[in-house]
């Protein structure tokens, strides 16, 4: 007789902030269109919807400042900028991270170096020291998979080789450490609205930060690479007369993106509440460890790590969470190693050193000639380890009680199956 699974169709999409878009949401855009002015600087009855979302944005994670731009990679880009990023830089990121880190990176023309990764699945502070040179200008602290890196000793080491720290909160919007919301430790943040995230506009992105002066070259850089004034772009030589990238939020977003704000605590308790009952569940099976958290309460409970005794058994484990039906949508759970463009050797184009030009910017500019650094798998065997031997599955923002239920059911019989 066939053993009957668990769930006869996959758990609830993961898209947080979609999941959650209502009347609100339509209103909202429907508001701009209406009022015929979907640009953030002017219009024929322009409400200001982007700067409102920005003054709200800085507000909800503790900044004096704000910038919408449009997309999370152009935030990334954006910021590096600003901070001055560019050949003969050498930039700090971890190894699980996402495609548009080293991207942005490459396309200013410094070079990305790597650093190991820890239990926390984020930067491990005790390996950037280890990577840092008289070219290290940045280190890009990723707050991965929904909860925040260990900042407090992160930002040690940026304090003591005078490094600035750039935070990456996309896929971590409203988490926390010790009540204190991420992108307000560093030098600047970053953050995505894409439709994968907590806060989601389709499209769009945030920088925030508490330097005047970097607010400002980021405001120039984003738009034509001068700043504005009532709208209107002024064109003398000033200090913040700079190259632009064109990389401006349009009305539309920054109107959805006000809704969407709102909700983000809801959204934040719900699955952290989600998650926190299927770890309480599973903790009985000891040969289970759970990633380590930082905060366990400033974690935004967006994704659930496990990690297992060895790569074969996370392997077949992933394997069989996804024949239970035990997985998020469109997203099969998978080994965190199998996770993309989130894992340094699956980026072809890093890895080969891929360049958009014929000369091989940046690789071969004479001010990177001392920075060649391998990106092939095995350079970061600490995180190669961790990532092949542990799973991971969005936990989605609108899972029932029996969602609950079901993934705790499976699990166990999975480890009843593989942990005889």
């Amino acid at each position: 007789m066939k053993e009957k699974k668990i769930r006869n169709k996959p758990l609830p999409f993961e898209f947080p902030g979609a999941n959650w878009y209502g009347k609100e949401e339509e209103n909202a855009a429907i508001k701009v269109i209406r009022n015929k002015s979907p640009f953030r600087y002017y219009g024929p009855n322009c409400t200001y919807e982007t700067e409102k979302f920005e003054k709200e944005f800085a507000k909800f994670i503790g900044t004096k400042y704000a910038l919408g731009v449009n997309s999370g990679t152009q935030a990334l880009a954006i910021a590096m900028a600003a901070l001055g990023i560019g050949p003969g830089a050498e930039v700090i990121i971890p190894g699980y991270m996402w495609i548009a880190i080293p991207a942005s990176i490459i396309r200013l023309g410094a070079i990305p170096v790597l650093a190991e990764i820890d239990d926390t699945f984020t930067l491990d502070p005790d390996d950037i020291e280890k990577k840092i040179t008289s070219r290290t200008k940045l280190i890009v602290a990723v707050h991965m998979s929904g909860a925040p890196c260990d900042m407090m000793r992160i930002l040690k080491v940026g304090e003591k080789y005078k490094i600035p720290v750039l935070e990456d909160c996309s896929q971590a919007i409203g988490a926390e450490i010790k009540g204190k919301k991420v992108g307000s430790f560093g030098i600047m943040g970053t953050y995505s609205f894409q439709l994968n995230k907590i806060l989601t506009t389709g499209e769009g992105g945030m920088i925030t930060t508490n330097s005047l002066h970097l607010y400002r070259r980021a405001d120039a850089i984003h738009d034509l690479g001068y700043p504005r004034e009532k709208g209107r772009l002024i064109t003398k030589n000033t200090p913040y007369s700079l190259w632009g990238f064109g990389g401006r939020m349009s009305e539309v977003v920054g109107a959805i993106g006000r809704v969407q704000l709102k909700k983000v605590p809801k959204i934040i308790k719900a699955m952290r509440k989600a998650k926190q009952k299927i770890k309480e569940g599973i903790s009985d099976i000891k040969e289970i460890k759970f990633r380590r958290l930082i905060d366990e309460k400033g974690d935004t409970g967006a994704f659930l790590i496990l990690i297992l005794p060895d790569p074969k058994i996370a392997k077949r484990f992933a394997e069989e969470m996804n024949k239970e039906n035990l997985y998020a949508g469109l997203s099969p759970t998978i080994r965190v190693c199998d996770f993309g463009m989130h894992v340094y050797y699956n980026i072809h184009s890093l890895v080969e050193k891929h360049s958009n030009s014929p000369d091989g910017f940046p690789w071969t500019l004479e001010a990177n000639k001392e920075s060649v650094y391998s990106y092939h798998k095995g350079t970061l065997p600490r995180s190669d380890e961790l990532m092949e031997k542990s799973i991971i599955m969005p936990v989605p923002s609108t899972m029932t009680q029996k969602d609950i239920d079901d993934v705790i059911k499976g699990i166990h019989k999975i480890a009843s199956k593989l942990f005889k």
